[in-house]
């Protein structure tokens, strides 16, 4: 029996998220040849966005994060901060998912496609590591996926604060490893 891939989950590597943060070249330059390597490994990647509807009605008043975007306009569906970042474009058998909350699986069908592809492992990375890289670490342990996060792929404008979660809380929820190391345990699979 063949071993079992996982997916690459993707989070948040758009345009509008990307132009918001400093220091993104190493950064990028790792995305980039990882997704590279794993599309080269036949993993499955799977794209998240942060995207919402003309007029914002997935925007809930009382959500002090949603008020703010929607007041600067931004993130709406066809607005360019919401398209996948360059470095890291989509193939066209790529699926793109689009978030209204920090979580990846909260209202969204990530959890259905992935079960439907049989995925039970997945690889998080992406933006922010405070923000949709820990909510959705909690929700995919939370969901039973045998979850693994890679340290490099990950980024917070808090240096310290991405440093205690790789350390203390997602060892608790999964595994933490660098993308070098993943990148030659698939490639040896």
């Amino acid at each position: 029996m063949a071993a079992e891939k996982p997916a690459l989950i993707l989070l948040d590597v758009q345009n509008g998220i990307v132009d918001r943060l400093e220091n993104t070249d190493r950064y990028l330059q790792t995305v980039t040849s990882v997704t590279q390597a794993a599309r080269n490994a036949q993993v499955t990647l799977i794209h998240v966005v942060t995207g919402f509807r003309a007029g914002y009605p997935e925007c809930h008043p009382r959500n002090s994060s949603m008020s703010k975007v929607k007041e600067w306009g931004v993130f709406r569906n066809d607005h360019e901060s919401t398209q996948v970042h360059p470095a890291v474009s989509p193939a066209k058998e790529e699926p793109i998912v689009t978030k209204h909350r920090v979580s990846a699986f909260t209202s969204t069908d990530l959890d259905l496609m992935l079960r439907s592809m049989s995925i039970t492992e997945v690889v998080i990375t992406g933006l922010i590591t405070s923000g949709a890289v820990l909510s959705t670490v909690r929700s995919a342990a939370d969901r039973d996926y045998k979850v693994t996060v890679l340290e490099d792929m990950c980024m917070d404008r808090d240096s310290e604060l991405h440093s205690v979660l790789m350390e203390k809380v997602f060892p608790r929820q999964g595994r933490v490893i660098s993308s070098e190391e993943w990148l030659k345990e698939e490639i040896n699979k």
